[in-house]
């Protein structure tokens, strides 16, 4: 009888533990799958999360422990309808090598597994579905984007309609898309 009570009170500590653990993940997790064509066995152990609270932004994303390893990103996002997070290939919120926002537009978990999948320099609804809620996204392309995250910007940091800072200067396929 002793046994079963103990069990049932370990099981009971176990699960609110892992609650308490989920409970507290950020509003933004990015998760680095390895690109195994160029990780070699040691190597693998290169998949892990990256966690970032609502609101902290992140300037330079080397503090990520694997942020040097071969890998691709995908990402998922928590809150409510309208939370808008900003992803840079490049530290200090550059904008040269890509970035990608995503503005929430339910309350639901929206997951993004392709960050490129998406058309470059336009607005583009995304539906809410079994796997993921709804959101919109604005990708500007960058070479290799969905690799080489380095900073992450929360908030609506643009002017406008179409994100893009003061005196920036769109290549001229942007151009002619936005018209």
């Amino acid at each position: 009888m002793k046994l079963k009570i103990l069990m049932a009170i370990s099981l009971v500590g176990f699960l609110s533990g892992t609650l308490q653990a989920s409970e507290q993940r950020g509003a933004l997790v990015l998760n680095k799958i390895p690109i195994y064509e160029f990780e070699d066995a040691k190597r693998l152990g290169c998949t892990e999360i990256y966690d970032v609270k609502f609101g902290r932004n992140v300037s330079d994303m080397r503090e990520f422990r694997n942020f040097f390893c071969q890998g691709r990103y995908e990402m998922t996002v928590r809150g409510d309808k309208g939370r808008t997070v900003t992803l840079y290939a490049q530290f200090n919120f550059g904008q040269e090598n890509g970035f990608l926002v995503i503005k929430k537009t339910d309350d639901q978990l929206v997951w993004v597994h392709d960050l490129e999948n998406l058309p470059a320099g336009q607005w583009t609804t995304i539906p809410a579905d079994r796997q993921s809620g709804g959101y919109e996204a604005f990708y500007h392309s960058g070479s290799g984007f969905d690799q080489n995250l380095a900073s992450i910007k929360w908030g609506q940091w643009w002017q406008g309609d179409i994100p893009r800072k003061a005196g920036y200067q769109a290549p001229r396929d942007e151009e002619s898309v936005n018209r």
